[in-house]
């Protein structure tokens, strides 16, 4: 489905539902290009009056932004402290929950503990207001892992601050692009870690949520491709025993629920099945088995979609681009895609309350 194509199906969606679903956009790293993709897809999308924006970031930083772009935005500032019924304000403008503090710091390219502390903050203000119902979804701007580390705050990555912030022992990562899927069971972590860390229970886990995140999306009965970890799925233990001892045994228990499921696949080959039509979603050993292929085939339009949350919660797909942040040339069709999904999960009636 092309771009058009899914604005036009949005649209009609849009136009027939009553409600206005707030989604909550964060930031992230002001010295990054995420201030930039986010007005820039804003902009784009302007004609879609059926979804209300709630900007969680920097205000003096973004109208700085915004005026660099040349963007005719209306941005409405915010104090946290007084900002209650903003309905009618919405109407017009985009209201920003202004959460900057030190604003004279900001330095676009830097990788800094200012820039950490900051987005780390417009991170936990919007979960906030998601879990009190103030905001439907969380749509997410690139945050640096370094910036991070610098202020004080050691987590991989977004997805292990919504699990811990939201009391949930884990989350999942998936990144879609157009009709490819992959849902990894485990981020960010070494090879050797991954080794380590890999159980039948753990893929077993991802299995099932993978197999209720799709059936919240729209499928009646999902089909789940398994990738092996090894060069051609191990070949029956030639090359690895983990297909045989850890991946398959968690495939086998989730065929006993009935979930479709079916594997474990080599993984040089499970994504040409999956773009043949053979599954709906690949589920991947470890981070890059599931993001090289699908960054080849859309890197910039894919949409990241954390699962087993109790709120939904969409990104893009790339970082903070440190290298171009003062260049104000970067493409936000990926914040674009990320603002659809999270629209479509909305519409499909993915309440707060329940693990997506």
């Amino acid at each position: 489905m092309t771009a058009s194509e899914i604005e036009h199906s949005l649209m009609n969606q849009l136009q027939s539902k009553e409600n206005h679903p707030v989604l909550a956009l964060t930031m992230g790293d002001p010295n990054g290009i995420g201030a930039e993709v986010m007005l820039k897809a804003l902009d784009h999308l302007s004609p879609i009056r059926n979804w209300k924006p709630l900007i969680f970031g920097d205000f003096r930083v973004l109208e700085k932004v915004r005026k660099n772009l040349g963007l005719d935005l209306d941005l409405l500032k915010k104090d946290p402290e007084t900002a209650h019924e903003m309905q009618q304000e919405m109407e017009t403008q985009i209201p920003v929950l202004d959460l900057g503090e030190h604003s004279n710091e900001w330095q676009p390219g830097t990788c800094s503990r200012w820039g950490g502390e900051s987005a780390f903050r417009f991170l936990n203000t919007a979960i906030l207001w998601t879990q009190q119902g103030r905001a439907d979804a969380i749509v997410t701007a690139p945050l640096n892992k370094e910036a991070l580390k610098k202020a004080g705050h050691d987590y991989p990555g977004h997805t292990d601050i919504l699990a811990e912030v939201t009391g949930h022992p884990r989350a999942w990562m998936m990144l879609e692009c157009e009709k490819l899927r992959a849902v990894m069971v485990t981020l960010h972590m070494s090879m050797k870690r991954v080794l380590e860390q890999l159980s039948p229970s753990m893929i077993h886990e991802t299995i099932e949520v993978t197999d209720q995140a799709l059936k919240r999306m729209g499928f009646d009965r999902p089909r789940i491709g398994v990738a092996g970890l090894n060069p051609h799925a191990g070949e029956n233990g030639m090359f690895g025993d983990e297909e045989m001892n850890t991946i398959f045994p968690a495939i086998e228990e989730a065929k006993q629920q009935g979930i479709l499921t079916s594997g474990p696949y080599s993984p040089d080959t499970i994504f040409l099945r999956h773009q043949a039509g053979e599954f709906d979603t690949v589920v991947a050993m470890y981070h890059d088995q599931a993001l090289v292929p699908l960054k080849l085939i859309g890197f910039g339009k894919s949409v990241n979609i954390t699962l087993g949350l109790p709120l939904i919660r969409t990104s893009v797909d790339h970082g903070t681009a440190f290298d171009r942040a003062a260049t104000f040339n970067s493409d936000s069709s990926s914040m674009e895609a990320a603002i659809h999904s999270a629209l479509r999960l909305c519409r499909n009636s993915i309440v707060a309350g329940d693990a997506y």
